[in-house]
């Protein structure tokens, strides 16, 4: 499901991970990026026994984690090629609604307002596409000269704020 005033964008899918390598805490969790496009961002993961807490259910933090990258990537989109956006989470509120065994989450989240240096970002976590397990909403901070839409060159990745 999406949110009719924040549609998925049309066109055809984008290659998942979009040929970043895949390393660090994305690789330990194992979810992939499934659509990242202008102020929209999907992200899956299929729950495995990494997920579980001690009921057995997807653990909490796996959602909030789930919440942070899509809301991060639906910030970060840059559609200019050798450049992008740069942006730290400052704040994240989850809220959440039914546990998960097994299946896929697709974390969706949408950019609702930019202001300055600060994005704020809503987000929602559906297990298989029908159950809704949790939402949240976010705000990021660009680094210096991300907040436009060009960003900045890509070797300007590591620059701190």
């Amino acid at each position: 499901m999406t949110d009719a005033q924040h549609p998925p964008p049309d066109g055809p899918p984008i290659k998942p991970n979009f040929g970043r390598p895949i390393h660090g805490f994305r690789r330990t969790l194992g979810y992939e990026t499934k659509v990242w496009a202008d102020r929209y961002a999907e992200i899956a993961l299929a729950i495995d026994a990494r997920h579980d807490n001690s009921h057995g259910n997807v653990h909490g933090g796996v959602y909030c984690t789930l919440l942070d990258a899509a809301c991060g990537h639906a910030v970060a989109w840059c559609g200019v090629p050798g450049r992008t956006r740069l942006a730290v989470t400052i704040t994240l509120q989850t809220t959440y609604l039914a546990p998960a065994k097994s299946g896929v989450l697709v974390a969706k989240a949408w950019v609702l307002d930019v202001n300055g240096r600060v994005a704020s970002c809503r987000g929602e976590v559906w297990l298989d596409e029908k159950i809704l397990c949790a939402t949240g909403q976010a705000s990021f901070m660009y680094m210096p000269g991300s907040e436009a839409p060009e960003g900045v060159p890509v070797a300007a990745r590591r620059v701190p704020m």
